[in-house]
């Protein structure tokens, strides 16, 4: 995969989705004349996501889906994890019992807890 600002030196990136989005476009030069992201060009080479769904994604307008972050980070060369929203994503998802079922999602519960408790965070 690419090196881009995002991961470098294996920093990770907090910023919210459309502001590494933007600067990723920028670093790629997916840029108009005056060196802005061109979103509606991006948008195109993404086949299962809309103009308006990536515009409002990145503009904060509405959380920003999981398919959405992968379909954009497979066209950009990068990992889905670049994105802080995308960790987010995959931490909440250990704390859900339909996604890990109840014993590890309440295992997961009371580590975290722990971990708050022990001033840990």
């Amino acid at each position: 995969m690419p090196e881009d600002s995002s991961t470098r030196k294996g920093q990770r990136d907090y910023r919210p989705f459309g502001v590494v989005l933007r600067d990723l476009l920028i670093e790629r030069e997916i840029t108009t004349k005056l060196g802005n992201p061109d979103w509606t060009a991006f948008a195109r080479s993404l086949p299962d996501v809309h103009y308006e769904t990536l515009r409002k994604a990145a503009a904060a307008e509405r959380p920003v889906a999981p398919k959405v972050v992968e379909a954009v980070a497979k066209e950009l060369g990068v990992e889905p994890a670049t994105f802080a929203d995308y960790r987010l994503w995959e931490v909440r998802k250990t704390f859900d019992p339909g996604s890990v079922g109840i014993d590890a999602a309440l295992e997961n519960l009371a580590r975290w807890e722990g971990e708050l408790e022990s001033g840990d965070r």
